[in-house]
């Protein structure tokens, strides 16, 4: 009898030991969640780019991307071939919508406009150019660079491309090995590819 409460209180008391190792162990790695954001603009630079014409509307299309890219883990390459999916860096939303919220807040300051609406907000407006990205890249090595590769084309209101599908290639140095440079790049490269949108859309408006 003495031999069997011996054995339990051992079991219980490692029991109790696993359970508290476990709780340590689950607070000391918990998730971080990231999202991309919009570059800043300075009063300087946003006069510089005002005269695009208030009344043209453009619109962002839903933005596609690859399956694997379209995780909750952050995406990152550890070879060629090889990916990495981060267990404890996540994306607080979609990364497609977010994807899509920053170029549509990049355009409206590169353009000076209030007039760049997402596809949530496009069912119920008349739109005079709509914008279709789709990115096949955006990943990269932690402490190397991102790669941000899209084919992307504008539309009338007749849905008839104006400029046919358009390629871009960007690399974006991460400036760090953790998982807030990488953002931070991605952000940047969405930025430059922002920008070449805008030049589009200004030629094509004669602004």
């Amino acid at each position: 009898m003495t031999n069997r409460i011996l054995v339990r209180a051992v079991a219980l008391t490692l029991g109790i030991a696993m359970l508290f190792s476990v709780g340590c162990a689950g607070r000391s790695l918990s998730a971080r969640f990231y999202v991309l954001s919009p570059m800043a603009f300075s009063v300087a630079e946003t006069q510089n780019i005002s005269g695009f014409s208030q009344k043209f509307v453009i619109g962002i299309s839903p933005v596609t991307l690859p399956k694997y890219l379209r995780k909750s883990q952050i995406v990152t390459r550890t070879g060629s071939n090889e990916l990495h999916l981060a267990e404890y860096d996540r994306w607080a939303g979609k990364i497609e919508e977010d994807i899509g919220r920053v170029i549509t807040e990049n355009l409206g300051y590169i353009l000076g406009t209030d007039k760049v609406i997402s596809y949530a907000s496009m069912e119920a407006i008349d739109l005079d150019y709509t914008i279709k990205i789709d990115i096949s890249r955006f990943d990269g090595r932690l402490g190397g660079d991102l790669e941000l590769f899209a084919r992307w084309a504008i539309f009338d209101n007749q849905d008839k491309a104006l400029n046919g599908i358009k390629a871009t290639y960007i690399t974006e140095p991460t400036e760090g090995n953790g998982y807030a440079d990488m953002v931070a790049a991605q952000s940047r490269a969405l930025y430059d590819l922002s920008r070449e949108l805008a030049d589009v859309i200004k030629k094509l408006t004669g602004s």
